[in-house]
């Protein structure tokens, strides 16, 4: 993100705007960016949408947005759907909605309170997740501490579903896996695991694993 941002961007009806580097970006209508986008802040309550690659150091979305390649950010605040077309790179992440990927995610600390669609690695130093609204999924997850809590008292628990599950703390709850390995694993209800490898510990509340071993 380099160059001047005076300019700023505020779309509230309809239409097609330029790429290029922006100081603000604000969309509650229906905007699309017809390149690649930079810009300081970007706030979008209606429908966005960024032909291109976008590097944003604060983006907020409580409507929709789009980004047809990837995306990099240092914060970003989900609390309506976020579709990235490649990559995610952030360094914090809280989504009260949902989150897909078609490329890999890294993250420095993920909390979620309701889902993720991530093709590819997540990859993250924090990762909370609370399963709301919708099944999550990723090919694999590693992180330093993985907290995965799927039940709810107002609506229907969702899941998880993941290839391979890495981390130095885990705890797991309805999510289904090939494989969780980390140092401290524990199994909490409503999982489906074949296998779990442990360096440290390891607390079995669900009996649908079958295998554990110490590594």
């Amino acid at each position: 993100m380099s160059g001047e941002r005076t300019k700023q961007l505020k779309v509230i009806g309809e239409g097609t705007y330029p790429g290029g580097d922006y100081e603000k970006v604000k969309v509650t209508g229906q905007g699309k960016v017809s390149g690649d986008l930079r810009a300081v802040e970007t706030k979008v309550t209606g429908e966005g949408h960024v032909k291109g690659k976008a590097a944003i150091n604060q983006l907020k979305v409580t409507g929709k947005l789009t980004i047809d390649e990837e995306l990099s950010s240092n914060e970003i605040n989900i609390i309506g759907e976020l579709n990235v077309g490649s990559s995610l790179k952030a360094n914090t992440g809280t989504v009260r909605g949902f989150l897909n990927s078609s490329g890999n995610a890294e993250l420095e600390k993920l909390h979620v309170k309701g889902g993720v669609n991530i093709n590819g690695l997540l990859n993250v130093g924090e990762l909370i997740i609370n399963l709301q609204g919708a099944p999550s999924k990723a090919v694999e997850i590693g992180g330093e501490t993985i907290k995965v809590k799927g039940r709810s008292f107002f609506s229907r628990p969702q899941t998880l579903q993941a290839e391979l599950i890495e981390g130095d703390s885990i705890y797991l709850e309805n999510t289904t896996a090939k494989m969780v390995r980390g140092s401290n694993v524990e199994i909490g209800p409503g999982c489906h695991i074949e296998k779990v490898e442990y360096r440290s510990t390891f607390i079995n509340k669900d009996k649908t694993i079958l295998e554990a071993k110490k590594i």
